[in-house]
């Protein structure tokens, strides 16, 4: 099991339940799992490999696409210079 093996099980939970509410629930989630590693350098891989991994999940939950700009979002974050 990877350190993002929990994050993308709660992801996965979140996804299935096809609530709205559920992408702040994700971005919540997501913000607590970039908050626990230490470093940008380190919370910008983290962040790639999140992405990476939820390129490869089928959109068969209308949040998916919803949960992948949260992402985005944490990774333009990390990645404006005042970051």
């Amino acid at each position: 099991m990877t350190a993002l093996d929990p994050l993308l099980k709660t992801l996965d939970g979140l996804a299935a339940t096809d609530d709205p509410a559920g992408v702040e629930h994700a971005d919540r989630a997501i913000w607590d799992y970039l908050s626990g590693i230490d470093g940008l350098s380190a919370q910008i891989r983290a962040v790639d490999a999140l992405a990476e991994a939820l390129e490869s999940w089928p959109a068969s939950s209308g949040l998916i696409p919803a949960i992948r700009d949260v992402v985005a979002r944490h990774r333009a974050r990390l990645s404006e210079p005042s970051a």
